[in-house]
């Protein structure tokens, strides 16, 4: 029987990189096993949130989506990830906002649904996955209060990046086991090289299953 779908926090997509190291190919429409890799997450999410946002600047490339999502821009121009945080908290009526990039095809259902109940649990401002040392900004829970805390952030500091954002609040985190399951979860494809070796992965696993 499937789980109930989260009715506190929205899922959120950020899609709005320049794709640079890729080439300017746009990394939301870059299929892996014939899905564009926007569009396994949105039918992951579809799975989980009762809302979920895409933030482009680009929203006519993403009217496909327009029936299951929220497609909107960033309300502050060229500060990176952190304004399209910025851009979904504003927009939405939940009390939170799941964030994921769109170049991580391997987004882990169970993993996001631990999430959501330890944030649920718990008082803080943003709940962030953790292996070791090491923290993924772009798997994390924000909550609605910080729209406003971002907002005086980026207009006084140069450093627009998430990291030196999260250094102003308390954020908590979930501790993962440094392991290769954990870490192919935040995977992610910045260059064709990151897009070859999955694809490489992908068709040796497919070979050892059929033999």
């Amino acid at each position: 029987m499937p789980s109930e779908k989260c009715s506190h926090t929205a899922g959120a997509i950020l899609s709005g990189g320049l794709n640079t190291r890729m080439g300017g190919r746009c990394k939301a429409f870059i299929e892996i096993d014939g899905t564009a890799l926007v569009e396994k997450t949105v039918n992951a999410f579809k799975e989980i949130f009762t809302e979920i946002i895409i933030i482009t600047n680009s929203p006519r490339d993403y009217q496909k989506y327009q029936k299951d999502c929220h497609i909107i821009g960033d309300k502050i121009k060229d500060i990176g990830p952190l304004g399209g945080i910025h851009s979904a908290l504003s927009y939405t009526s939940k009390k939170a906002v799941f964030f994921i990039a769109c170049d991580m095809p391997f987004t882990h259902n169970g993993l996001i649904q631990c999430q959501l109940s330890l944030f649920n649990k718990i008082q803080c401002q943003a709940l962030l996955p953790k292996i070791d040392t090491s923290i993924e900004p772009l798997y994390g829970i924000y909550k609605k209060e910080l729209k406003d805390s971002i907002y005086t952030f980026v207009k006084t500091q140069r450093d627009y990046s998430i990291k030196s954002f999260l250094k102003s609040i308390n954020p908590r985190y979930i501790e993962l086991k440094n392991n290769t399951f954990t870490k192919n979860i935040f995977r992610n494809l910045n260059t064709p090289e990151d897009l070859n070796s999955i694809t490489h992965d992908n068709k040796s696993k497919s070979k050892s299953m059929a033999g």
